[in-house]
């Protein structure tokens, strides 16, 4: 995942900056009934890279309530703590590119609950034609998008306390003599 790693077990790696360096993250760690399975559950429905990624919001919090607390609504998605956890991890991860992708799959996930659910005869034949148009030129528009993703590579972090590379030191020595 991006924002926070799972260890092997599936846990979040509570030593990884991202967790203890973001208060409202630690805040949900030592709330009383929160703890490190509330801050998975932010992680598993927020993160970009999420294997939940494919479900709409909504969908997505209800497989990973039911996968970890075994039921589709948990009481935690409306304490404060975890809501001000979610507006923190949604601000720290922003890309308008993956959020421009989350906007087409959502509004394709609409159009093809529309389709199955509209009656086909003559009179709506003609619409729904229309509807399929539309649909392609969302996705085409929805490959630029991804094909710039692509383009752009895998995201990386910024890490710091690392040594200067050999052009960076053979400039610093030249910018000191």
């Amino acid at each position: 995942m991006y924002l926070l790693k799972l260890d092997r077990q599936g846990d979040v790696y509570k030593q990884d900056d991202g967790v203890m360096g973001v208060q409202e993250f630690v805040t949900v760690l030592k709330a009383d009934k929160l703890g490190a399975t509330a801050l998975k559950w932010i992680a598993l429905v927020c993160d970009y890279d999420s294997p939940y990624r494919h479900f709409t919001e909504n969908e997505r919090k209800k497989a990973v309530s039911k996968d970890l607390y075994g039921k589709y609504e948990w009481y935690g998605t409306q304490r404060p703590e975890v809501l001000a956890a979610i507006d923190k991890y949604k601000e720290l991860q922003f890309d308008p590119l993956d959020e421009q992708l989350i906007a087409f799959n959502t509004k394709i996930s609409q159009f093809t609950t529309y389709m199955n659910n509209m009656h086909i005869d003559e009179d709506t034949a003609e619409g729904l034609q229309k509807i399929m148009i539309g649909i392609e030129k969302i996705y085409k528009t929805r490959q630029t998008l991804v094909d710039a993703i692509e383009r752009r590579g895998e995201r990386q972090k910024i890490v710091g306390n690392k040594k200067l590379s050999f052009l960076e030191s053979k400039k610093d020595l030249q910018e000191n003599v």
